[in-house]
């Protein structure tokens, strides 16, 4: 039971960070750091860690196929673009395309200062890929990165309008299972998102999230980039319509791009939603890569 969010709104808002500014406090935990010099002629962004296995392999085939791809960080990004405000408009430059996949903050605060120093990067990017005029996957909006997409499922598939009714339980120890809605009460813990059938315990120490489900569930991912969808397996499940599904799952929650996980019954008769992420990872890329990647490149450079 895999969940998915966006990182926090920062408290701060938009700011230009110049390229001649002055040093980057580096992220938390490292030392100084001198100013990131803005790659030549790059002509597609990726703000992701530099570890990111999705971004390598993205910029990698834009780059096959004759475009500049640069992968850059928080910081990196931050201070190639220059946001403007005149006259009531907005100036995003260089107008570059670009994917976010925004590493979450640290889970513990390890410094004032590199702490302030992301948020005003995180805020300077969200501001950018919000206004700028070229493609952005997953464009933000003025109250979330991540779309509506939420840390409960249950929150998520209602808000895009597939919740099937079944409870969600979040809590602090181990959950005990309620009036039965399935075969099995699963329960993840969302520290280290392991799934363990009760009352088998997950690794980790907690918190929790419960729900009910199959006992030996069957699932389907589609992987959805901007009115286009494929289906990460060949199962015969043509009469769910899962593409139309996801796609209007991904629209309904604000998303271009996204991986979208449900469950289909022991008959095949249905599927209900289970996770929706906006940075699929590579396995589920990888199998829809003959459709994806052209398509990207379509997206991307129309």
């Amino acid at each position: 039971m895999p969940t998915s969010g966006s990182p926090a709104v920062p408290d701060s808002g938009p700011v230009t960070v110049p390229d001649s500014g002055p040093a980057a406090v580096p992220a938390a935990g490292s030392g100084p750091a001198s100013v990131a010099v803005a790659p030549v002629g790059i002509e597609f962004v990726i703000v992701a860690d530099p570890a990111d296995k999705v971004a390598a392999e993205l910029a990698a085939y834009v780059r096959e196929h004759g475009r500049m791809a640069a992968v850059l960080d928080v910081f990196e990004a931050a201070q190639l673009f220059t946001l403007s405000v005149a006259g009531g408009r907005a100036t995003v430059e260089p107008v570059l395309p670009m994917i976010l996949r925004l590493p979450a903050p640290p889970v513990l605060r390890t410094g004032v200062d590199a702490e302030f120093q992301f948020n005003e990067c995180l805020a300077q990017l969200w501001a950018v890929a919000a206004l700028s005029p070229a493609p952005v996957v997953n464009r933000p909006s003025a109250h979330s990165l991540g779309g509506q997409v939420s840390y409960s499922a249950a929150l998520t598939a209602m808000r895009a309008g597939a919740h099937d009714g079944s409870a969600e339980v979040f809590a602090s120890a181990y959950p005990e299972p309620g009036g039965p809605e399935g075969d099995r009460w699963w329960v993840q813990d969302t520290g280290t998102l392991t799934t363990s059938p009760w009352p088998e315990r997950p690794v980790g120490e907690g918190p929790y999230r419960g729900r009910w489900s199959d006992s030996d569930p069957a699932f389907e991912i589609v992987v959805v980039l901007e009115e286009r969808a494929w289906r990460c397996t060949t199962a015969d499940l043509e009469h769910l319509d899962l593409e139309g599904r996801s796609l209007a799952v991904s629209a309904r929650l604000g998303l271009t791009l996204a991986a979208v996980t449900w469950r289909v019954t022991a008959d095949a008769e249905d599927a209900l939603l289970v996770n929706v992420e906006p940075y699929p990872g590579l396995e589920e890329l990888r199998m829809v890569w003959l459709g994806f990647g052209p398509h990207l490149m379509k997206v991307l450079f129309p």
